[in-house]
């Protein structure tokens, strides 16, 4: 007698095929073919489908959650970036109003210190002649 691959009875073709099919959605094209071309001739196609099922809901939970933990990274980093951003903008504003001061200082100095600026200076040539 000979023995009949467990691929080739009509109901375990189909339920490969939406194993291969459940494969392909998940992890792309080469898992499809993987998960199709799986299974020994053992007959016990409904337990090889359950394993792959498993195996793929397996993987797909923990691709899940490497996405959650990349989007919680990524979100606290552009928390921090919008922190050191804000502290930045505040570093800023307070070096212009120091330059803003200064200068003003400065200005204010030059001002007092100039000859025009006095009043005896415009007055000094009359008081000579006497």
């Amino acid at each position: 007698m000979e023995e009949q691959s467990s691929r080739s009875q009509p109901g375990a073709r189909r339920a490969w095929s939406i194993a291969a099919v459940l494969a392909i959605a998940v992890f792309g094209a080469g898992a499809g073919v993987a998960v199709a071309g799986c299974g020994g001739d053992d007959n016990n196609s409904s337990g090889n489908v359950n394993s792959a099922i498993d195996s793929i809901q397996s993987q797909a939970s923990s691709v899940q959650s490497q996405i959650s933990s990349v989007s919680t990274n990524v979100e606290s980093q552009a928390q921090s970036v919008k922190t050191q951003a804000q502290s930045v903008s505040t570093q800023v504003q307070s070096v212009k109003s120091q330059i803003s001061t200064a200068t003003s200082t400065a200005g204010a100095r030059a001002t007092s210190r100039s000859p025009h600026a006095r009043s005896g200076s415009a007055r000094s040539g009359v008081n000579e002649t006497r």
